[in-house]
């Protein structure tokens, strides 16, 4: 599956995430969701298809007590 393949909630939360600053500041879901008009299920669920389907694209790591992600 490439980018083109993702729905459009994938898309959203990914340019979202390239849009934000989630290396310096800590990913919150519940704002995500909100920011996107989403359900923090809805969000969790295009995070796992991103990881899946892009993986090349997307990083997710925890520090500094928070989970960081970074996407390009």
């Amino acid at each position: 599956m490439a980018e083109k393949d993702l729905s459009d909630n994938d898309r959203r939360l990914y340019e979202y995430i390239k849009a934000g600053d989630f290396t310096s500041n800590k990913w919150s879901t519940p704002e995500a969701a909100r920011a996107l008009g989403l359900t923090e299920d809805d969000v969790y669920r295009s995070l796992t298809n991103l990881a899946k389907h892009i993986k090349d694209n997307i990083w997710i790591y925890y520090e500094d007590g928070g989970i960081r992600i970074v996407a390009d």
